[in-house]
Formats: structure tokens, C-alpha cells, sequence
């Protein structure tokens, strides 16, 4: 899986969501400690080790 494309994707707005299995998180993880933008994905754990990664709404991160 090409979780580069996937996080770019994401970043984008091309897609909404990707959920990872806790299986494919250590390939992933490979990925994501040398992605730049890091901060506009987020991580959202789920039942059974899944996690779901969604694009950063900055506006509700926002204490202004």
C-alpha cells in the first residue's frame, strides 16, 4: 500500500478517511516519521486497534 500517496491524498481533500489494521501500522509508521505535514493529518483510534486518519480541521483546533 502506498501510504505516502494516501497521507498526500488526504492532505489534499482527494479523500476523506483511511483506516489502518494494527498490522499495517508498523509499515505505515515507516512512512509517517518522515512525513512533513504530520500536522495536517489526525489520528483517531478506534475498537481493536484500528485507526482512522483524517484530515486536520484546523478551525476547531483554534482557540481564537
Amino acid at each position: 500500500m502506498d501510504y505516502n500517496k494516501l497521507l498526500e491524498q488526504l492532505r489534499m481533500d482527494e479523500i476523506k478517511e483511511f483506516k489502518l489494521e494494527p498490522s499495517q501500522f508498523s509499515d505505515f509508521y515507516e512512512v509517517w516519521r518522515s512525513y512533513p505535514y504530520q500536522n495536517a493529518i489526525r489520528g483517531i483510534a478506534g475498537r481493536n486497534g484500528l485507526i482512522t486518519y483524517r484530515r486536520a480541521n484546523f478551525s476547531e483546533n483554534n482557540d481564537n
